[in-house]
Protein backbone atom coordinates (compact mmCIF):
# COMPACT_ATOMS: atom_id res chain seq x y z
CA UNK A 1 0.00 0.00 0.00
CA UNK A 2 1.41 3.45 -0.98
CA UNK A 3 2.19 6.35 1.47
CA UNK A 4 -0.46 8.27 0.52
CA UNK A 5 -3.78 4.87 0.97
CA UNK A 6 -1.65 4.67 4.38
CA UNK A 7 -2.32 8.14 5.35
CA UNK A 8 -5.86 8.21 4.40
CA UNK A 9 -6.30 4.97 6.28
CA UNK A 10 -5.18 6.44 9.27
CA UNK A 11 -6.87 10.29 8.94
CA UNK A 12 -10.38 8.71 8.05
CA UNK A 13 -9.87 5.86 11.24
CA UNK A 14 -8.80 8.96 13.57
CA UNK A 15 -11.88 10.97 12.63
CA UNK A 16 -14.11 8.59 12.42
CA UNK A 17 -13.14 7.09 15.81
CA UNK A 18 -13.27 11.18 17.15
CA UNK A 19 -16.24 11.57 15.73
CA UNK A 20 -17.65 8.10 17.81
CA UNK A 21 -16.40 8.92 21.52
CA UNK A 22 -16.21 12.99 21.32
CA UNK A 23 -18.84 14.22 18.99
CA UNK A 24 -21.30 10.91 18.73
CA UNK A 25 -24.09 13.27 16.69
CA UNK A 26 -21.50 14.07 14.06
CA UNK A 27 -20.62 10.32 13.67
CA UNK A 28 -23.56 9.15 11.14
CA UNK A 29 -23.42 12.18 9.09
CA UNK A 30 -19.34 11.77 8.90
CA UNK A 31 -19.90 7.62 7.94
CA UNK A 32 -22.26 9.43 5.04
CA UNK A 33 -19.37 12.23 3.80
CA UNK A 34 -16.74 9.12 3.42
CA UNK A 35 -18.86 6.83 2.21
CA UNK A 36 -20.32 9.42 -0.66
CA UNK A 37 -16.91 10.60 -1.08
CA UNK A 38 -15.58 7.44 -1.88
CA UNK A 39 -17.97 6.31 -5.00
CA UNK A 40 -17.94 10.20 -6.16
CA UNK A 41 -13.95 10.16 -6.33
CA UNK A 42 -14.05 6.36 -8.06
CA UNK A 43 -15.57 8.37 -10.83
CA UNK A 44 -13.51 11.10 -10.80
CA UNK A 45 -10.31 10.18 -13.41
CA UNK A 46 -13.02 8.72 -15.30
CA UNK A 47 -14.37 12.55 -15.60
CA UNK A 48 -10.90 13.79 -16.67
CA UNK A 49 -10.21 10.82 -18.98
CA UNK A 50 -13.57 11.37 -21.13
CA UNK A 51 -13.17 15.01 -21.18
CA UNK A 52 -16.29 15.19 -18.77
CA UNK A 53 -15.18 17.75 -16.18
CA UNK A 54 -17.62 20.58 -17.88
CA UNK A 55 -20.25 17.72 -17.51
CA UNK A 56 -18.85 16.79 -13.88
CA UNK A 57 -19.23 20.49 -12.98
CA UNK A 58 -22.59 21.01 -14.31
CA UNK A 59 -23.94 18.45 -11.59
CA UNK A 60 -24.56 21.18 -9.60
CA UNK A 61 -26.82 22.46 -11.93
CA UNK A 62 -28.48 18.97 -12.58
CA UNK A 63 -28.47 18.26 -8.96
CA UNK A 64 -30.20 21.38 -8.16
CA UNK A 65 -32.88 20.89 -10.90
CA UNK A 66 -33.01 17.37 -10.25
CA UNK A 67 -33.13 17.46 -6.18
CA UNK A 68 -36.08 20.61 -6.63
CA UNK A 69 -37.58 18.42 -9.27
CA UNK A 70 -38.09 15.98 -6.66
CA UNK A 71 -38.47 17.88 -3.80
CA UNK A 72 -41.70 19.20 -5.42
CA UNK A 73 -43.27 15.78 -6.69
CA UNK A 74 -42.10 14.53 -3.14
CA UNK A 75 -44.17 16.99 -1.29
CA UNK A 76 -47.34 16.69 -3.63
CA UNK A 77 -47.34 13.20 -3.49
CA UNK A 78 -46.35 12.87 0.38
CA UNK A 79 -43.72 11.08 0.26
CA UNK A 80 -40.46 9.85 2.30
CA UNK A 81 -36.76 10.16 1.92
CA UNK A 82 -36.95 7.00 -0.32
CA UNK A 83 -39.44 8.41 -2.98
CA UNK A 84 -36.94 11.54 -2.97
CA UNK A 85 -33.97 9.63 -3.18
CA UNK A 86 -35.59 8.01 -6.01
CA UNK A 87 -36.96 10.86 -8.19
CA UNK A 88 -33.48 13.00 -7.29
CA UNK A 89 -32.31 9.41 -9.45
CA UNK A 90 -34.79 10.05 -12.03
CA UNK A 91 -34.68 12.98 -12.79
CA UNK A 92 -30.71 13.42 -12.37
CA UNK A 93 -30.38 10.39 -14.95
CA UNK A 94 -32.40 12.61 -17.11
CA UNK A 95 -31.07 15.51 -17.20
CA UNK A 96 -27.71 13.87 -17.78
CA UNK A 97 -28.46 11.15 -20.37
CA UNK A 98 -30.34 14.59 -22.31
CA UNK A 99 -26.60 16.05 -22.65
CA UNK A 100 -25.61 13.35 -24.93
CA UNK A 101 -29.12 13.49 -26.68
CA UNK A 102 -28.07 17.10 -27.22
CA UNK A 103 -24.51 15.82 -28.91
CA UNK A 104 -25.88 13.38 -30.97
CA UNK A 105 -27.72 16.82 -32.92
CA UNK A 106 -24.04 17.20 -34.05
CA UNK A 107 -23.02 19.66 -30.99
CA UNK A 108 -19.67 19.00 -29.55
CA UNK A 109 -19.79 17.84 -25.84
CA UNK A 110 -19.14 21.29 -24.18
CA UNK A 111 -21.97 22.91 -26.30
CA UNK A 112 -24.62 20.38 -25.49
CA UNK A 113 -23.56 20.87 -21.71
CA UNK A 114 -24.09 24.87 -22.41
CA UNK A 115 -27.41 23.95 -24.16
CA UNK A 116 -28.70 21.52 -21.24
CA UNK A 117 -27.55 23.76 -18.64
CA UNK A 118 -29.28 26.78 -19.81
CA UNK A 119 -32.70 24.52 -19.78
CA UNK A 120 -31.86 23.26 -16.47
CA UNK A 121 -31.55 27.21 -15.25
CA UNK A 122 -34.78 27.83 -16.77
CA UNK A 123 -36.31 24.97 -15.20
CA UNK A 124 -34.85 25.41 -11.77
CA UNK A 125 -36.25 29.57 -11.43
CA UNK A 126 -39.54 28.16 -11.95
CA UNK A 127 -39.37 25.67 -9.87
CA UNK A 128 -37.80 27.64 -7.01
CA UNK A 129 -40.92 30.07 -7.75
CA UNK A 130 -43.19 26.95 -7.51
CA UNK A 131 -41.29 25.98 -4.09
CA UNK A 132 -41.57 30.03 -3.05
CA UNK A 133 -45.16 30.01 -3.93
CA UNK A 134 -46.92 26.86 -3.13
CA UNK A 135 -44.54 24.44 -1.01
CA UNK A 136 -42.89 27.31 1.21
CA UNK A 137 -43.31 24.83 4.68
CA UNK A 138 -42.07 21.53 2.74
CA UNK A 139 -39.38 22.50 0.76
CA UNK A 140 -36.65 24.26 2.10
CA UNK A 141 -34.29 25.36 -0.89
CA UNK A 142 -31.17 26.01 0.95
CA UNK A 143 -31.19 22.70 2.79
CA UNK A 144 -31.30 21.35 -0.98
CA UNK A 145 -28.20 23.52 -1.65
CA UNK A 146 -25.97 22.99 1.07
CA UNK A 147 -27.19 19.48 2.30
CA UNK A 148 -28.92 18.57 5.40
CA UNK A 149 -25.38 16.90 7.24
CA UNK A 150 -25.87 17.52 10.94
CA UNK A 151 -29.38 15.63 10.38
CA UNK A 152 -28.21 12.46 8.78
CA UNK A 153 -28.59 9.71 10.92
CA UNK A 154 -27.59 5.63 10.45
CA UNK A 155 -31.57 5.13 8.76
CA UNK A 156 -30.39 7.89 6.44
CA UNK A 157 -26.87 5.99 5.71
CA UNK A 158 -28.95 2.55 5.39
CA UNK A 159 -30.90 4.06 2.54
CA UNK A 160 -28.14 5.55 1.41
CA UNK A 161 -25.56 2.59 0.99
CA UNK A 162 -27.61 0.55 -1.81
CA UNK A 163 -27.14 3.38 -3.92
CA UNK A 164 -23.65 3.64 -4.02
CA UNK A 165 -23.03 0.07 -4.01
CA UNK A 166 -24.94 0.54 -7.60
CA UNK A 167 -22.77 3.59 -8.52
CA UNK A 168 -19.76 2.08 -7.01
CA UNK A 169 -20.01 -0.84 -9.78
CA UNK A 170 -19.09 0.79 -12.88
CA UNK A 171 -15.97 2.42 -11.72
CA UNK A 172 -14.70 -1.16 -10.17
CA UNK A 173 -15.75 -3.28 -12.95
CA UNK A 174 -14.84 -1.24 -15.88
CA UNK A 175 -13.45 1.97 -14.22
CA UNK A 176 -9.19 0.48 -16.07
CA UNK A 177 -11.49 0.16 -19.34
CA UNK A 178 -12.94 3.02 -19.59
CA UNK A 179 -9.41 5.24 -18.87
CA UNK A 180 -7.89 3.10 -21.68
CA UNK A 181 -10.65 3.34 -23.74
CA UNK A 182 -9.91 7.48 -23.58
CA UNK A 183 -6.29 6.95 -24.60
CA UNK A 184 -6.89 5.16 -27.89
CA UNK A 185 -10.78 4.90 -28.76
CA UNK A 186 -10.09 3.15 -32.00
CA UNK A 187 -8.26 0.57 -30.32
CA UNK A 188 -10.88 0.12 -27.60
CA UNK A 189 -13.56 -0.86 -30.46
CA UNK A 190 -11.38 -3.34 -31.86
CA UNK A 191 -10.59 -5.33 -28.68
CA UNK A 192 -14.85 -5.01 -27.79
CA UNK A 193 -14.86 -2.45 -26.11
CA UNK A 194 -18.11 -0.05 -26.88
CA UNK A 195 -16.91 3.67 -25.75
CA UNK A 196 -20.30 5.00 -26.22
CA UNK A 197 -22.43 2.28 -24.55
CA UNK A 198 -20.07 3.02 -21.71
CA UNK A 199 -20.12 6.54 -21.58
CA UNK A 200 -23.71 5.97 -21.61
CA UNK A 201 -23.26 3.58 -18.42
CA UNK A 202 -20.60 6.05 -17.14
CA UNK A 203 -22.87 8.93 -16.76
CA UNK A 204 -25.68 6.71 -15.18
CA UNK A 205 -23.86 5.30 -12.78
CA UNK A 206 -22.41 9.29 -12.28
CA UNK A 207 -26.11 10.22 -11.37
CA UNK A 208 -26.86 8.26 -8.80
CA UNK A 209 -23.52 8.49 -6.66
CA UNK A 210 -25.01 12.32 -7.07
CA UNK A 211 -28.18 11.65 -6.59
CA UNK A 212 -27.43 9.09 -3.91
CA UNK A 213 -24.94 12.25 -2.11
CA UNK A 214 -27.38 15.36 -2.09
CA UNK A 215 -28.87 14.87 0.83
CA UNK A 216 -25.47 15.21 2.53
CA UNK A 217 -23.61 16.79 0.37
CA UNK A 218 -26.26 19.36 -0.95
CA UNK A 219 -26.11 20.15 -4.87
CA UNK A 220 -23.41 22.03 -5.20
CA UNK A 221 -20.07 19.86 -3.63
CA UNK A 222 -20.76 16.93 -5.43
CA UNK A 223 -19.21 18.19 -8.58
CA UNK A 224 -16.18 19.45 -6.43
CA UNK A 225 -15.47 15.71 -5.48
CA UNK A 226 -16.19 14.70 -9.39
CA UNK A 227 -13.34 16.63 -10.80
CA UNK A 228 -10.98 18.05 -7.96
CA UNK A 229 -9.79 14.34 -6.33
CA UNK A 230 -9.24 12.98 -10.29
CA UNK A 231 -7.28 16.66 -11.23
CA UNK A 232 -5.10 16.18 -7.95
CA UNK A 233 -4.58 11.93 -9.03
CA UNK A 234 -3.14 12.98 -12.54
CA UNK A 235 -0.60 15.17 -11.25
CA UNK A 236 0.55 12.70 -8.99
CA UNK A 237 1.17 9.90 -11.07
CA UNK A 238 1.32 8.65 -14.73
CA UNK A 239 -0.31 5.53 -13.84
CA UNK A 240 -3.91 4.82 -14.96
CA UNK A 241 -4.28 1.78 -12.42
CA UNK A 242 -3.45 4.12 -9.78
CA UNK A 243 -5.22 7.37 -10.57
CA UNK A 244 -8.70 5.73 -8.92
CA UNK A 245 -6.91 4.54 -5.53
CA UNK A 246 -5.04 7.71 -5.32
CA UNK A 247 -8.56 9.75 -6.25
CA UNK A 248 -10.22 7.70 -3.44
CA UNK A 249 -7.06 8.49 -0.91
CA UNK A 250 -7.38 11.77 -1.46
CA UNK A 251 -11.15 12.47 -1.26
CA UNK A 252 -10.73 10.65 2.05
CA UNK A 253 -7.82 13.02 3.60
CA UNK A 254 -10.22 16.19 2.49
CA UNK A 255 -13.48 14.18 4.26
CA UNK A 256 -11.13 13.63 7.23
CA UNK A 257 -9.46 16.79 7.58
CA UNK A 258 -12.70 18.73 7.01
CA UNK A 259 -14.45 16.98 9.98
CA UNK A 260 -11.45 18.07 12.08
CA UNK A 261 -12.23 21.81 11.20
CA UNK A 262 -15.97 21.57 11.37
CA UNK A 263 -15.60 20.37 15.00
CA UNK A 264 -13.43 23.40 15.43
CA UNK A 265 -15.21 26.02 13.28
CA UNK A 266 -18.66 24.89 13.28
CA UNK A 267 -19.79 28.04 11.34
CA UNK A 268 -17.61 26.33 8.61
CA UNK A 269 -19.95 23.58 6.61
CA UNK A 270 -18.17 20.27 6.36
CA UNK A 271 -18.32 20.47 2.43
CA UNK A 272 -17.06 24.23 2.29
CA UNK A 273 -14.03 22.78 4.41
CA UNK A 274 -13.91 19.56 2.49
CA UNK A 275 -13.67 21.90 -1.27
CA UNK A 276 -10.61 24.23 1.06
CA UNK A 277 -8.76 20.95 1.67
CA UNK A 278 -8.69 19.54 -1.77
CA UNK A 279 -7.73 23.62 -3.14
CA UNK A 280 -4.50 22.62 -0.67
CA UNK A 281 -3.94 19.60 -1.56
CA UNK A 282 -3.47 20.42 -5.37
CA UNK A 283 -0.73 22.41 -4.98
CA UNK A 284 2.11 19.49 -3.46
CA UNK A 285 1.56 16.75 -5.92
CA UNK A 286 3.67 17.64 -8.60
CA UNK A 287 5.09 14.33 -10.23
CA UNK A 288 2.46 13.70 -13.04
CA UNK A 289 1.84 16.50 -16.19
CA UNK A 290 -1.10 18.74 -15.55
CA UNK A 291 -4.42 17.37 -16.51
Amino acid sequence: MATIEVIAAVLTAAALAHAYFATPLLFWPLVSLVLTAVVLAMHSPLALSRRMTFLAHAQGHSILTAALAAAVTTALIKGGLTSFYLFVLFFAILLNLSVLAAGRLGYREDVATGVVISLQITATIALLFVVRMVLPTSVDPLALITGEYVLVSWSDVLMQTPFLLISALFPLLYGAKYLYAAIDENYAEAIGLKPRLMDNLFLISMSVAVAASVYTLGSLMPAVLLVMPGAIAVRYTQSLTRQVPIAVSVALISVAVAHFIYTLIPWLWPSAAIGIVLLILLKPFKKGPPA
